[in-house]
């Protein structure tokens, strides 16, 4: 690798000796997104662009590279008889894989049916001093350079840039429907003198002008409620979470959620509010609310399109893991914690119990499909509205999707004595 690097090194003082510039201010040819130039070919018309040199294939006086720009690759044929023989002889010296380059010539179809710019003029205008790990659209196979360092992993990995965009355009069809339904995005604080919102351990700092200790936020909730008390009726936020806790793969100490509250609403109008969210991003994001999803050993196809399937907790435990809650004491509940390994901090409680079991039990394996649980045992959600028509429960819901938990909401709990 240091040989290679000294020689591209090399290259790069021979250009700067020559007056030519490797890293110029501007692209003297001009610039047309390779995106535009695939999406509408126009065959025979000059065009220019710029891009990395991903492949090079010679043969001869001829030499094919594949360029990559913003993701999208045309092919361009660089040849002598089209820039002359000296030209041509720099570009075979000084171009290298990695390389960008900016470039001028007409369109046209080869024999093969590729579309491919005819080159008449090149401009080098980033000179890389080191060479790809791999072929451009080969996976990186070695794990720890793909998570280390991800910008790799992205530029040589169509399939994981693939995954990148899907997230990014995510984010924006959200904001779009939530904005579209009224609520307006607001931007509490991060760092905070007092955490709450969620059981979790934060992480702390050191605030110097004040001589205080603060922390990252672990849940959003607490200064959005605030926004309701100012009198807001409809927000929402997407943003970064903090928890100094465990690491799997679906728990990182930074993570992405969105909260929203609304005023003069119930938990059944959340639920209607989330299922007609997630299709609609799902369809203007993928074209299809139908997704296929690895689940165990095999792949599930799951529809996204509402109305989502809704069952009580206890009817779950029922109907998925046989366990009739209704018939059994605390002691049956206790004894069925003991078997599966279950603990409750804090010591015991049936509202807790049920649910833990029902965690265990019934989420991961059985609920597949787009799932609303519903009617949580009151004690397991003290900061929920207790059932209207049973107090014993809770106007909770939890939204399960191939075994996992995506949403959790309630009619929030508003009398101040309780």
């Amino acid at each position: 690798m240091s040989v290679e690097r000294d020689f591209r090194k090399s290259l790069r003082e021979e250009l700067m000796r020559n007056g030519i510039n490797p890293y110029p201010h501007v692209l003297s040819l001009g610039y047309v997104p390779v995106k535009d130039i695939v999406s509408n070919p126009r065959v025979g018309e000059l065009v220019a662009t710029a891009g990395r040199v991903a492949s090079l294939r010679r043969h001869g006086k001829l030499v094919f590279v594949d360029l990559i720009d913003d993701g999208y690759r045309i092919q361009l044929s660089v040849n002598a008889g089209n820039l002359g023989g000296e030209r041509f002889e720099q570009f075979l010296r000084y171009v290298n894989l990695g390389d960008f380059i900016n470039v001028r010539g007409e369109l046209f179809y080869t024999q093969k049916g590729e579309l491919t710019i005819n080159v008449r003029e090149y401009q080098l205008i980033v000179k890389a001093l080191r060479s790809p790990p791999v072929k451009w659209g080969h996976k990186i196979l070695d794990p720890e350079v793909r998570y280390r360092k991800r910008y790799l992993d992205l530029m040589m990995t169509p399939q994981v840039r693939k995954v990148f965009e899907i997230r990014f355009n995510t984010i924006a069809e959200i904001r779009k429907f939530m904005w579209g339904k009224g609520f307006i995005e607001v931007e509490p604080p991060v760092l905070q003198p007092v955490y709450g919102g969620a059981a979790a351990k934060p992480f702390i700092t050191r605030i110097q002008a004040l001589g205080e200790d603060w922390y990252l936020r672990i849940s959003l909730e607490l200064y959005l409620k605030r926004f309701l008390v100012g009198g807001f009726n409809k927000i929402f936020e997407i943003g970064k979470n903090f928890r100094n806790e465990d690491i799997d793969v679906q728990h990182n100490p930074e993570f992405t959620m969105m909260e929203a509250y609304q005023a003069y609403a119930d938990y059944d109008d959340v639920m209607r509010l989330t299922e007609e969210l997630i299709s609609t991003v799902a369809e203007k994001v993928l074209g299809t609310t139908k997704v296929s999803y690895p689940v165990g050993e095999s792949r599930v196809e799951i529809d996204l399109r509402p109305p989502y399937k809704r069952v009580r907790m206890v009817e779950g435990l029922r109907e998925f893991a046989g366990v009739d809650v209704d018939v059994l004491s605390d002691d049956d509940l206790k004894d069925l914690l003991r078997t599966h390994n279950l603990t409750l901090p804090g010591g015991y409680d049936r509202g807790r119990a049920i649910a833990k079991l029902f965690d265990r039990l019934v989420g991961a394996q059985h609920l597949i499909q787009p799932t609303f649980v519903i009617d949580f045992p009151a004690s397991s959600s003290p900061l929920a509205k207790p059932h209207r028509q049973n107090p014993e429960y809770a106007e909770r819901f939890e939204l399960y999707i191939a075994g996992m938990e995506l949403a959790n909401a309630f009619t929030e709990l508003n009398d101040p004595v309780l």
